[in-house]
């Protein structure tokens, strides 16, 4: 049995989902104990296990990470990974318990927030460790093929512009994730009253996706409640500004002006700075960000699909393969591809076990999103399987009550031991 999760994205100090990633693994494993029978499971994280990114420690030095590799960025890695291990210990002791039962074994791939564990061998030998029980230099890589199933997976941020990295180095996505995502709630909370109404809301901009989507979050604070209308708008603009002027990204502005050579229209690194530039004009309470949200709808437009069809070509490049797995995005989903040597193709995306707060635009006017913790998974069966499984391909999604708070990790229960969650519901079976 081969399953694949992503995106899970444990961070040192953002806030967790409502419900704890301990628990969310325990009834995964519930369903996988039931059905693998007598051989171990496979588990491959498709990238993002990590989030490296959104650290708030980036901000207490001079790095960043988007920074080139050093002994001081793997330091600082190392530091943040083993906060991580400590902050989400219950989650690694189930998972390092089944591997050391023989139950289990775990398969790890790169993607675009945790990447900088290529150049930091000490937090990779730390993560090992953590999930296998096993204290050994490991090595990450960033695809893998499993021609027992005829799968293929990667991460799938190569099929992102804002993150495309051909050479595996910095992105504007790592930029956007410190310099305004990492920084926009603290920035604001210095200016606002201990017991200001609706500030916590501010951290659940990490939560946004896709990031097109953070302008438009951003303006809809100062909708939700007026009294966030001016220092969000206020620091928000002083962040845009700083984010606009710092050398990496006008260096990176310029380098996508020159890959993608548009004669006409907006190249990717043109429609982000009119996005952005958009979205520091002030706020119209009762009016409809109209620019805003058609700029984004561009923007999306050209995400969506590309996946897909990047994942087509690549299994044409390799033969025999007819599953291509990747996360990424967050959002779930299936795509048959069409027939590849005579036999049916489909493109997966594992999107994430996280929340998500989803933006909603077709009905024209304001932005506005949905929050939701998700799970979804994928799983492929041997030959042989009793009910005659090929693969089955599991999402869903919890929506917790208003006024449910969500959960610091580091106050999840101890491992193999249920926790209450009161006030809220469990996350529901993902075929639910």
């Amino acid at each position: 049995m081969l399953i694949f999760v992503s995106d899970i994205h444990l961070t040192d100090a953002l806030h967790g989902g409502a419900v704890a990633r301990a628990d969310t693994f325990e009834r995964f494993w519930t369903r996988v104990q039931a059905a693998r029978g007598a051989r171990p499971a496979k588990l491959c994280f498709v990238g993002d296990l990590f989030d490296l990114v959104r650290s708030p420690s980036w901000l207490e030095t001079a790095l960043r990470p988007y920074h080139d590799p050093s002994d001081a960025l793997a330091a600082q890695v190392d530091a943040i990974v083993e906060r991580i291990l400590a902050r989400e210990a219950a989650f690694f002791a189930a998972i390092r318990a089944r591997v050391e039962e023989g139950a289990l074994e775990v398969e790890y791939l790169l993607g675009n927030h945790d990447r900088l564990l290529a150049f930091a061998p000490r937090a990779r030998r730390r993560v090992w460790k953590a999930l296998t029980g096993v204290d050994v230099d490991v090595e990450f890589e960033r695809e893998a093929s499993f021609p027992q199933h005829g799968v293929l997976a990667y991460h799938g941020h190569h099929s992102d512009p804002i993150n495309i990295s051909p050479q595996h180095q910095a992105t504007i996505g790592d930029a956007i994730g410190i310099e305004l995502i990492t920084r926009f709630p603290r920035m604001v909370k210095r200016l606002l009253p201990e017991d200001t109404p609706h500030a916590e809301l501010l951290d659940d901009i990490d939560d946004v996706r896709p990031i097109y989507a953070v302008p438009a979050w951003v303006r809809q604070l100062g909708v939700i409640d007026r009294g966030l209308l001016r220092p969000t708008g206020e620091t928000w603009r002083a962040l845009v500004e700083d984010f606009l002027s710092k050398p990496f990204v006008k260096q990176w502005m310029r380098s996508r002006r020159a890959a993608e050579q548009k004669r006409l229209g907006f190249d990717t690194g043109q429609k982000l700075k009119l996005l952005l530039e958009l979205s520091t004009k002030r706020v119209v309470a009762r009016g409809s960000d109209q620019r805003l949200t058609k700029l984004y709808s561009m923007l999306q437009h050209g995400f969506d699909g590309k996946m897909a069809q990047h994942g087509i070509e690549a299994l044409r490049a390799r033969r025999g393969l007819r599953f291509v797995v990747n996360g990424h995005s967050h959002f779930a989903s299936m795509l048959p591809l069409g027939n590849l040597d005579g036999r049916p193709a489909v493109y997966f995306n594992t999107g994430t076990w996280r929340t998500v707060h989803q933006i909603g635009n077709l009905a024209g006017g304001r932005p506005s999103f949905l929050p939701f913790d998700a799970m979804s998974y994928l799983v492929f069966f041997p030959s042989g399987d009793p009910l005659g499984r090929d693969f089955e391909w599991w999402t869903g999604a919890m929506v917790a009550a208003q006024g449910s708070t969500q959960r610091d990790p580091s106050q999840a229960h101890p491992a193999g031991q249920p926790s209450a969650h009161k006030g809220r519901s469990q996350l529901p079976d993902p075929q639910t």
